[in-house]
């Protein structure tokens, strides 16, 4: 990437789809172009009709092209869903060259071998994530590159998605008559928005609380250790509201901003709200706690239930997370859900706002934007990226860089 790039981010939600467009000069990210358009085509992170996805991503980077004013040289897309998935995986080689030090060919070797696993005709590698290497069976490190050995192994994480879905995506990307897109999957474009260095270090988990899913990203020791998804989140909240205050969804979705909150021990016993009716009936008035009582289960489920999938799944137990817990997404604008989640999880927790960018406008530092900035950010740190590179994830600088350029290269 040049002095000065263009770069535009496009966040297909089951709510809304967002489309960003930023300068990027100097390290720099100046998000110049923000556009909105409702989600009428996706279900849970999925897309379910091809023509209104489309329809919607047209209108949404066309209001983000005509504020900016200028025209993208690379778009970054998201992948949502249920169906993401992490595989861990190792690969070893034998370095039979006397004492010549561990070459970054030899990192290359023994990436390719651990990615050369059978993977399901239905799904495809979205992204390859090294960890740690072992130099002659006792030495770890995460930087083999100069040591000696004779034998040399690696881990490494892939994120799998559908094939299916993805090229759902594809389909309503090229119909919109956008070309050459890179595609990330959501929570690791969420996790870039969101992060920063010493929480990568110490231990960390992040949940993107989304309309219908909730993204996890794990990150332990500076490494991305754990990608998944749960198919709920805050429109399971706002449901909830419309049957239990028999009210429009639109109404209920209302009253979850503005009076909404995740804990019944936060709120004032006398507060009192009221409900607007419906078709002519007559408005009715509510204690805030008897509101709130239809809110904390729901979001208490979606926390518990992102909790039994970490502990199911992932190999870091939570007693390693030493930084906490970080809430983002739109449901994270919930009063009091960094509280419960603190509760569940047993760690301390923190409202995961977009970080490193500047632009117009304060939208973009509401979590709720959180993809469509990290998408953003994933481009920057992915410098020089091109299509035929797609799906090399690069979570450390360093070391790390030389082998994906090399890979490239080859």
């Amino acid at each position: 990437m040049g002095k000065k790039d263009i770069i535009a981010a496009i966040d297909i939600g089951s709510s809304k789809v967002v489309a960003l467009i930023a300068i990027v000069e100097d390290g720099g990210i100046n998000i110049v172009g923000i556009g909105q358009h409702p989600s009428n085509g996706v279900s849970k992170g999925q897309i379910i009709n091809i023509d209104k996805t489309t329809n919607d991503i047209q209108e949404a980077m066309n209001s983000a092209t005509l504020m900016a004013g200028v025209k993208f040289t690379r778009l970054y897309v998201g992948i949502g869903g249920g169906h993401i998935e992490t595989i861990t995986s190792k690969g070893m080689v034998a370095i039979q060259r006397g004492n010549i030090p561990i070459t970054k060919e030899d990192v290359g070797r023994v990436i390719e071998q651990a990615k050369a696993i059978a993977i399901p005709t239905d799904r495809e590698i979205s992204h390859i994530i090294p960890q740690e290497f072992k130099v002659n069976e006792e030495i770890e490190t995460n930087d083999p590159i100069g040591m000696t050995g004779i034998r040399l192994e690696g881990n490494i994480k892939i994120i799998t998605s559908s094939s299916y879905s993805v090229q759902n995506i594809k389909r309503c990307i090229e119909k919109a008559h956008l070309k050459n897109a890179i595609y990330v999957v959501n929570p690791i474009a969420s996790a870039y928005a969101t992060f920063d260095e010493n929480e990568k270090k110490m231990g960390a988990i992040m949940l993107d609380i989304g309309a219908e899913t909730t993204s996890i990203v794990i990150y332990e020791k500076g490494n991305l250790r754990y990608v998944g998804v749960v198919e709920i989140g805050g429109e399971f909240i706002t449901k909830d509201i419309v049957y239990g205050l028999n009210t429009t969804r639109e109404n209920a979705e209302n009253f979850k901003i503005n009076y909404g909150c995740a804990r019944l021990d936060m709120v004032d016993d006398n507060e009192i709200i009221e409900v607007p009716g419906v078709s002519g009936r007559a408005p009715r008035k509510i204690s805030k706690q008897e509101f709130i009582q239809i809110i904390e289960p729901r979001t208490r489920e979606i926390l518990e239930l992102a909790y039994a999938k970490i502990i199911k799944e992932s190999d870091v137990p939570i007693d390693r997370i030493g930084a906490g817990l970080i809430l983002t997404g739109g449901t994270a604008n919930l009063p009091g859900i960094s509280e419960l989640g603190e509760d569940i999880f047993n760690l301390r927790g923190r409202i995961g706002n977009p970080m490193g960018v500047s632009g117009i406008g304060e939208n973009i530092y509401d979590p709720a934007f959180s993809t469509s900035v990290g998408l953003i950010k994933y481009a920057v740190t992915e410098e020089g990226t091109s299509e035929s590179s797609r799906g090399m994830s690069r979570p450390q600088e360093g070391w790390i860089k030389k082998i994906f350029d090399w890979l490239k290269d080859i």
